[in-house]
């Protein structure tokens, strides 16, 4: 009932235009994804979704479609929009939508995460149609180091210009011996039920916007304190905090130095088995010295 009730709000926040009609006269992907939601087939819904986002032929729809996505989440927060598991050598995928805002600058960020059982030679993200994500990017093992775990952790980055457009985007994985697993994902307009931002030189302040789904796991706040070594910027202090977010650095002894100091809020969903995380960091210069 619960969902029956969000879905008929949402169709009556969309003007009843001639089309709005028409949807309720004849089957479309659009109705169909309408239907199963009222349904609580959420799998169905996801692919309804995924062939609205093709046909593409609206674009005074898609506000639509993403209400009708973050519908979906209030039933337990995407774990049944994929009811296809990984295959045998996948072990978990986690894709990391990231927004750093620094002194002067912007910056955006795309992460795939992926943890395997034989060697990758490629990740790739693009978006509907066969439009690649960015030129700025780079593809990394990063558990060399590792010699016990018979699981490999691969990491794409891709670096972009302008945040990441809401829609339909297509996943691939490419194994050395050329075997390949691929999803559709769709990633709504980021609204974020927690952010943080600054309140003086050295302290924050988490500020909430709306409430958290039940169905999803509490908002994460990370704290890094970074150095500066051999020409780029190291990671020498790091704490993740679930609950009784902190508002000030609780690392003390720091020999004194100039560091940076980066607030993270990520939020985290499902698509199915992969993890869908939306990520704001905010950082700054953070000045250690006698005088304080």
């Amino acid at each position: 009932m619960r969902s029956s009730a969000l879905l008929i709000g949402t169709l009556l926040s969309v003007p009843l235009s001639a089309q709005a009609v028409e949807w309720f006269q004849k089957s479309t992907p659009l109705t169909q994804a309408h239907q199963n939601l009222l349904n609580n087939d959420l799998a169905s819904m996801f692919a309804s979704l995924v062939e609205v986002w093709q046909l593409d032929h609206n674009k005074n729809i898609r506000s639509h479609l993403d209400e009708l996505l973050l519908q979906s989440l209030t039933v337990d927060c995407g774990k049944g929009l994929d009811n296809k598991a990984f295959p045998d050598w996948i072990s978990g995928v986690t894709l990391r939508r990231i927004d750093i805002q620094s002194p002067g600058r912007d910056a955006y960020q795309v992460l795939i995460d992926a943890k395997v059982t034989k060697a990758i030679s490629d990740i790739k993200l693009t978006q509907w149609v066969d439009k690649p994500l960015s030129s700025d990017s780079t593809f990394t093992r990063t558990d060399r180091d590792s010699v016990t775990s018979s699981t490999q952790s691969y990491l794409k980055r891709y670096n972009l210009n302008t945040k990441l457009n809401m829609g339909l985007y297509r996943l691939d994985i490419t194994a050395a011996d050329k075997e390949t697993w691929s999803s559709w994902i769709i990633f709504g307009h980021p609204q974020a039920k927690q952010t943080v931002r600054w309140a003086s030189k050295d302290q924050w302040v988490v500020e909430k916007n709306a409430l958290l789904n039940r169905y999803c796991p509490l908002p994460k706040l990370g704290v890094s304190l970074f150095d500066y070594e051999d020409g780029k910027y190291k990671e020498i202090w790091k704490q993740t905090y679930e609950s009784d977010y902190p508002t000030k650095l609780e690392q003390e002894d720091l020999p004194n130095d100039r560091y940076v100091l980066a607030v993270s809020m990520t939020h985290h969903r499902w698509q199915g088995p992969i993890v869908i995380e939306q990520s704001q960091v905010i950082s700054k210069t953070y000045d250690v010295s006698l005088d304080e």
